[in-house]
């Protein structure tokens, strides 16, 4: 559903009018769905432009869409006024990078390394994506769907289930 009218999706659509993105109302925040290519000039806009100033990024994270490709999530909040806004781009498994953006909030330096290791998306630009909590050189990646475990973790869960009363 779209946003309703005033929701920062409009403030977006104000600062970058030439920028191309899709605005959807979620449960709580207003999405916009964004190509990889625009995430440097939105991310810098987001951060630095007065009429947005969202200086924390509350969470970033991965999301394996199976088919549609990887998807990075980005929730950003503004002390300043108050407002949130999650932004998301999807990248395709056989080229998942993203340009990364620790240059405008230190707490992207281990959201992006834990991203970078549990779905292999590399963040270009990062100044140190070794893993957080896996091994060096581990060869999967734990959270795409289709990891060498995956199989063996659906059958524990059905046996879990078919244990649970």
């Amino acid at each position: 559903m779209p946003p309703p009218p005033g929701s920062i999706a409009e403030t977006f659509r104000e600062v970058l009018s030439d920028l191309e993105f899709v605005a959807t109302q979620a449960v709580l925040d207003v999405v916009l769905l964004v190509g990889r290519q625009d995430i440097p000039r939105l991310m810098q806009a987001a951060k630095e432009d007065p009429r947005l100033a969202f200086d924390y990024l509350r969470c970033l994270c991965g999301v394996d869409q199976e088919d549609a490709g990887l998807e990075v999530v980005y929730n950003l909040y503004s002390f300043q006024h108050g407002h949130n806004v999650q932004i998301k781009t999807v990248l395709p498994k056989d080229d998942p990078k993203v340009a990364s953006v620790t240059h405008l909030w230190n707490a992207a330096l281990w959201h992006e390394r834990e991203t970078a290791e549990m779905f292999g998306i590399v963040f270009e630009g990062h100044p140190d994506l070794r893993p957080l909590l896996l091994e060096e050189g581990l060869g999967y990646y734990p959270l795409l769907k289709s990891h060498p475990l995956a199989e063996i973790e659906e059958w524990q869960e059905d046996l879990i289930r078919a244990d649970t009363p």
